[in-house]
Formats: structure tokens, sequence, C-alpha cells
């Protein structure tokens, strides 16, 4: 039987004994918060370095989640920081230092009134009919072997929402997965999406891509439907094959350009969501598909479908 005394003197121990299990998880989540944060910030540093995007892209802090391991970039920057392409609030790299190759990022564009943006941006915003720039978006990317499978989602208000998915082989197994994403970051950023062609030409293949956008205002602004008549329709129409002979996916007088302008036209009278898809069978090269592009039958030779769902 145990006694008053003995009751209190383990009552004691397991009091003691919780302050110190205590201790010791504060102790740890603050060695975690401390070493995994310097240690999240200098991979963020090399990847900027890497990529040629250290003097672009500048940020308050770097938080460290000890629980979930997630390092988040705290008021982002891009561009130069009195007149920025860009501000995000948030760029977080969910579980990044468990799951790495696999990548996972969120990301929230802060509020921005045009004004405090640069011109470039200004221009693309007033053109697209908005005074405010506000979004969010997600990037994920995982690795299985030589298979890289990735989506990019992007919803902008009052503009429209975005999503990319896309299904690569990697042919050489000496590319390493964080010089691939800085060079794709970069050369997306640079304006210079040709870049990839030319550095994995012969080392990147794609199995699928899908591409999906739902119109929220932005078309609704650029083609109003009272603007729309029969011979605006015509030259639109017009305008579009064209289009598709210059962006390489079909001659101008083919019945691929005339199905893809009549689908994007379908679009334009009604803005709502606009689909391509491409799965080349076998997979295809990067270097195969910028020849098949500059030969203007990317749309034949990939089993690409455009449709207006």
């Amino acid at each position: 039987m145990i006694t008053t005394n003995k009751f209190q003197a383990l009552l004691g121990k397991a009091v003691s004994y919780f302050i110190l299990l205590s201790c010791l998880a504060i102790l740890m989540i603050y060695l975690v918060q401390r070493f995994g944060g310097d240690y999240a910030e200098q991979k963020i540093k090399e990847q900027l370095e890497r990529s040629g995007l250290a003097p672009f892209v500048h940020y308050e802090n770097i938080h460290l989640d000890p629980f979930t391991l997630t390092p988040s970039l705290e008021n982002v920057i891009v561009g130069d920081q009195s007149a920025p392409w860009l501000r995000f609030a948030r760029i977080s790299l969910n579980n990044y230092l468990i799951n790495y190759p696999n990548l996972s990022v969120d990301f929230w564009i802060q509020e921005s009134p045009i004004n405090s943006l640069s011109r470039d941006t200004g221009r693309l915003m007033r053109a697209a009919g908005i005074d405010t720039l506000l979004g969010k978006g997600s990037f994920s990317s995982n690795v299985d072997g030589e298979s890289v499978t990735s989506q990019f989602k992007l919803d902008i208000k009052d503009l429209g929402k975005l999503t990319v998915a896309s299904h690569i082989n990697l042919l050489d197994q000496a590319i390493d997965m964080a010089d691939l994403r800085a060079d794709i970051l970069a050369s997306l950023a640079l304006g210079q999406p040709e870049a990839l062609a030319i550095i994995y030409g012969d080392t990147i293949e794609l199995n699928s891509l899908n591409v999906q956008y739902q119109d929220t205002g932005l078309f609704t602004h650029l083609f109003p439907h009272s603007t729309m008549s029969q011979d605006s329709q015509n030259s639109h129409l017009t305008g579009l094959k064209f289009a598709s002979q210059a962006f390489g996916l079909a001659p101008a007088d083919s019945s691929e350009a005339d199905h893809i302008a009549k689908t994007v036209l379908t679009f334009l009278n009604n803005p709502n969501q606009l689909s391509l898809s491409m799965s080349p069978s076998p997979a295809i090269s990067l270097k195969k598909l910028t020849l098949l592009s500059n030969e203007g039958s990317l749309y034949q030779d990939t089993t690409m479908r455009i449709a207006n769902d």
C-alpha cells in the first residue's frame, strides 16, 4: 500500500521528469530551428548564386518551422528593391530538409498597387485591366529514378488560374536536380526558355505536358463581347492561324492551324477554360522539340491537343 509520503515522492519525481523532458524538448526545438534554419538559408543562397538570380532576389528573413522542417522566406522582393517585378509575402519550401531532391513550394504574392512595382510589371497590369496585384501558387517536383513529374499552379486575382503539369525523363544520370531547377528558374526569369534546349537538348525528353487556363477576368477585359463583330472575329481567326505558324505549331494554311484558331476564338467569345496537352509517343527530346518547332509541325508530331472546356 502506497503511503501519502511515498505518493508525494513519486509525484515529485514525475513532475521533475516532466519538467526535464520539457526543457529537453524546448532545447531540441531551438537547436533544430537555429541550426536547421542556418543550413536551409545556406542552401537557398547557394541555389540563388548558382542560378544567377542572387542579385535579383531579396528577402527580409528565413523562418524555419521546427516541426515540419519547412523554411520560409519572408517579405521577398524580386528585381530592384525600389521598383520590383514582384513582391511575395512568403515563399515556403515544404519539408525541404526531409524530402530533397523532391520539392514542394507554396508562395503568396503580396498585395501590390501598380505604382509600387516596376514599369514592366505595371505595363502588363494596365493591359490586363488591374491596378492591384494579388495571388498565390505552388510548385511540386518529384523524382523517381530517371522520371521527374512536376506541377505548377498560379492563381492571380481578377486575371485567371493557370496549371502546368509535366513528366520528363533524365537521360543523363549525372544531371543534378538542383542545377536543373536553377537553370529552369533562371531561363524563365530572364526570358530565355530556349536556353534549356541548348543546355539539356540531348539529356532530357518529354513524356507529357498539360496546360490549363481558367479565365477570371483577363480575357473578358481584353476581348469584351461588345467589340467582337464578325469582321473582328475574321481578323482574329486569321491572326490566330499565323500565330500558330509563328509559334511552330502548324502552317497557317493547314487544317491544324484552322482547328487551333477556331478553338481559341471560341474561348475568346466566351472565356472559361482553355487546355493544351502534349503526349508524344515515344517520349521526345528537347532538341527534337526545337527542331519540330522550327519546322512548324509541333501540333501534329507531338500528339498535341487544344480544347475549349
